[in-house]
């Protein structure tokens, strides 16, 4: 049978969709059953990750990051152990260039192919390529040999407790694994937090598709919200933690197995590209522009993207780094020890935010004082620098991604309530496009009535109410499967929005939305610009060019 073009895929899409309301078989391909429904309320996920291995500086973020046990990864890294982590060859990951490859091939199907049929294969032999790894990893550990021998552990030495286990247990199939997972069977049904671990590790051996799918899976099927935007980022760490050396899969690979993913979920998912000042001033060249600016062109006008992603807690500050000295003794590449090299970063922000500012594309950046390699690096998370962005570049698209902490019901609401003293209204308010974000609020996961009467005080205090049209829904997925009970992210929150609601915060947004409309919708809408502007154009240009439908959150905004 021969493969169909891409239009007749689309046209036998809208037949599945159509038979499947008859409640008719579903004969043909790009189908996946539960995870959209536009009668459903508008969700938009707008920080997450689908990235694996091969995409990261694993082993580094690993062995520097986690200095002070704050680092949103610190119960993975404590229990499956660092060295561990370590021992594990994360470059047997799929490689960007070769998923975009194999994504190509997604976009035309036999005729008797549904979208599960076509994807079902990737998530086996991915699920086989972790287990064989963690396997390996486990067995060469204990041995004191392998690819991690120098990196500390191993030579018999044991591993926390339940991870050797459950690493025995890992069934040999992907659908017994999930199945076991479902039944709490084994080591890995009674220690969730192994689980997540072990979730979080495998994920990062699969391919970035598979990552996405397996997302929506978790949290649109069986649910009544469907997330009809999944918006992941990407990261850039070579520079302040590798010393420049790439990963496995360079950045324009990374854009390229990204734009092939929006393709083929029709305009469900769309990304956030990296950028790094190090990066930025370390390349530039005679054009006046660096590999980061370059990187950030291709993505934003050639690819799909819809935002930039900044990582400041890596070692730089939104803007203010001139005359700063933070960076003496830390063992980063030569350009760091220059008395200039505040200056330096300053100007590749200025470079970045002049053209967001010029293209209206928005930035959402880590504001957690956590992931940092250094402890001096932390207070270049805070809203204090921000704050300087604003007033230089006023106006400028900004989610503050984590709202500065993702643990304010243990630390109170002082350091979110700094950003939003920076968020304001009207024209002349430097901060009139800013934002915040929900990522790695596991604190939902774990006692959601400790959480809500922090963000309800949140909501009440900050002025004019502003936080109810600004606070938006974000997962930090895949970061948050190291949580236990993670799939239960987007229920444990539907809940507590309800039960704010009924508590009478946040009032309507405006007429006809309530505060769960704004927090899983709309707030995200007008951050990432999708109703008009740069961004709306941007899509409708790209949707046209690959011959694409609309998407379902298109159609929820008509």
């Amino acid at each position: 049978m021969t493969a169909i073009s891409r239009r007749q895929l689309v046209l036998a899409a809208a037949a599945v969709a159509l038979q499947r309301e008859a409640g008719a078989a579903d004969p043909a391909c790009y189908s996946h059953p539960g995870i959209g429904d536009r009668n459903a309320p508008l969700t938009i996920d707008v920080h997450a990750h689908i990235f694996n291995g091969s995409d990261l500086q694993v082993k580094e973020f690993i062995r520097q990051v986690d200095q002070d046990g704050k680092s949103e990864l610190h119960g993975l890294v404590t229990g499956l152990g660092g060295a561990f982590l370590q021992w594990i060859a994360w470059g047997s990951a799929p490689t960007a260039q070769a998923e975009a490859q194999e994504l190509r091939s997604l976009r035309s199907c036999q005729a008797n192919d549904t979208f599960d049929q076509k994807t079902a294969l990737a998530k086996s032999s991915d699920y086989e390529r972790g287990r064989a790894a963690l396997t390996s990893a486990l067995a060469s550990y204990k041995q004191g040999q392998g690819p991690g021998k120098t990196l500390g552990g191993g030579g018999g030495k044991s591993l926390p407790f339940g991870v050797e286990s459950a690493i025995k247990e890992l069934p040999a199939t992907y659908d017994k694994y999930l199945s076991d997972k479902e039944k709490q069977v084994g080591t890995l049904g009674s220690h969730p937090s192994i689980r997540g671990y072990i979730d979080f590790v495998l994920h990062n051996f699969n391919s970035r598709f598979t990552n996405a799918t397996d997302y929506f899976d978790i949290y649109s099927k069986n649910s009544a919200r469907k997330i009809d935007l999944l918006v992941p980022s990407m990261v850039d760490y070579d520079y302040w933690l590798a010393k420049g050396a790439p990963t496995k899969s360079p950045l324009k690979d990374q854009v390229a197995a990204m734009k092939e993913i929006s393709i083929t979920s029709e305009g469900r998912v769309h990304g956030f590209v990296c950028f790094c000042p190090f990066r930025e001033l370390a390349t530039t060249d005679a054009t006046g522009e660096g590999d980061s600016m370059r990187t950030v062109r291709l993505a934003i006008e050639e690819s799909g993207f819809i935002g930039v992603k900044l990582y400041p807690p890596m070692g730089f500050a939104a803007y203010g780094n001139t005359g700063l000295d933070v960076w003496r003794n830390k063992n980063l590449p030569p350009p760091s020890a220059n008395a200039d090299f505040g200056a330096k970063l300053d100007q590749a922000m200025t470079r970045l935010f002049e053209y967001c500012l010029a293209k209206d594309v928005p930035v959402m950046a880590h504001t957690n004082a956590s992931n940092t390699p250094h402890k001096e690096f932390k207070e270049l998370t805070g809203s204090d620098y921000w704050g300087k962005a604003l007033q230089r570049f006023p106006g400028l698209r900004i989610s503050f991604g984590h709202f500065g902490d993702t643990d304010m019901e243990d630390n109170l609401e002082k350091r979110p309530m700094s950003f939003v003293a920076l968020m304001g209204r009207g024209a002349g308010s430097p901060g009139r496009n800013t934002y915040a974000d929900s990522g790695y609020f596991a604190g939902v996961l774990q006692d959601a009535n400790a959480l809500r009467p922090v963000l309800a005080k949140l909501y009440t205090e900050s002025a004019d109410k502003i936080l109810v049209e600004r606070l938006m829904y974000g997962t930090d997925w895949e970061m948050i499967l190291a949580q236990a009970h993670s799939g239960g992210y987007l229920a444990k929150f539907v809940a507590m929005m309800a039960k704010l609601e009924q508590e009478g915060v946040g009032g309507v947004t405006v007429p006809g939305r309530s505060l769960s409309d704004a927090f899983f919708g709309y707030n995200a809408v007008e951050f990432l610009g999708l109703r008009s502007g740069g961004n709306r154009q941007r899509l409708d240009q790209f949707y046209a060019k690959n011959s694409m439908s609309t998407p379902d959150w298109i159609e929820k905004l008509k």
